[in-house]
Formats: structure tokens, C-alpha cells, sequence
């Protein structure tokens, strides 16, 4: 005789399980809010005035869970990677944007209005400058040996010299 599968059947519970409650906020359960009676608010309050607490044995109150934390570098790594992902811009464009009306309005009186193709390019422009140097700080401190980039920069300006000319001849 050949086996064949059988679906599988569920049997039909008579009573449902009674669920555990705990407390796990502040907020009064539905009985309490409704004003009736409930067997854990009278058991709770039957707890207390026998002077044990609500929440359990004294063990139990230590027992804690504590909120889930990640390794440092993962969630930097994890960032790096969703970063690298996108094409967005990273700066928001107002606080930018007011960015280069103070500078333009500090070094010439002149120039007031700025068209919003001429802000993107020039917002792109800076996002891409940046990046690129956080890139060469970052190989900078790989070289010396270190995790972490410090203040380079001029340090940095041969080398990004040197870097784009090289590169250029691959």
C-alpha cells in the first residue's frame, strides 16, 4: 500500500487556555477602567493588603528584561550600507538652503535670488566634496593604523591631489 499524506486535522478544544496577565503598563486593565470588579483587581489588591506586591516575588521585580542593544559597529555598518544604497541627498534642503543665502548675503549684497536647479547642483556638489573627504580621513586612519578619523585636513589636500591624478590614469 502506497503512503499518502494526510492533512493535518485539528481536534476542537473545549475550553480555551486562561491566558496569563502580567503587567506591562501603567494603564489600568479594562475591568478597572469600566469601574466592575475583576478577579486579578481583587486578587491584586487581596496581594497588597497581605503585603506582598503586585508585581510578584522580589526576584521576579529583578528579572527585568532588558531592551535589546546591538554590538557596537553594527548599527553604524548597517547605516554605512543603507547610505551607500540610496542616491537621496543627506543634508535637508532648507537648513541649506539658508545656509547659502547667509554666505551670499555676507559676502555680496548683489546676488539675492537663487534659482532651485542652482541650489541641487550646489548642494550635490558639497554632499559629493564631503563624502569625498570623510573617504581619504578614513584611509588616512586606516594607514595609521587607527578606527578613528580625526581633524586631517590639511593633511588631506596632497593626497586628494594625488589621488584624483592617479586615479584618472587607471
Amino acid at each position: 500500500m502506497a503512503r499518502t499524506k494526510h492533512p493535518a486535522v485539528r481536534k476542537s478544544k473545549g475550553e480555551p487556555k486562561k491566558k496569563l496577565q502580567f503587567e506591562r503598563s501603567p494603564r489600568p486593565s479594562k475591568a478597572q477602567r469600566t469601574g466592575s470588579a475583576s478577579t486579578s483587581a481583587t486578587t491584586r489588591s487581596a496581594a497588597t493588603a497581605a503585603g506582598t506586591s503586585a508585581a510578584g516575588t522580589p526576584r521576579q521585580q529583578k528579572m527585568q528584561r532588558k531592551p535589546h542593544r546591538f554590538r557596537p559597529g553594527t548599527v553604524a555598518l548597517r547605516e554605512i550600507r543603507k547610505f551607500q544604497r540610496t542616491t537621496e541627498l543627506l543634508i535637508p534642503f532648507a537648513p541649506f538652503s539658508r545656509l547659502v543665502r547667509e554666505i551670499t548675503d555676507f559676502y555680496s549684497k548683489d546676488v539675492s535670488r537663487w534659482t532651485l536647479e542652482a541650489l541641487l547642483a550646489l548642494q550635490e556638489a558639497a554632499e559629493y566634496h564631503l563624502v569625498d573627504i570623510f573617504e581619504v580621513s578614513n584611509l588616512c586612519a586606516i594607514h595609521a593604523k587607527r578606527v578613528t578619523i580625526t581633524y586631517m585636513i590639511s593633511y588631506m589636500r596632497p593626497l586628494q591631489k594625488h589621488s584624483k591624478s592617479t586615479s584618472k590614469a587607471f
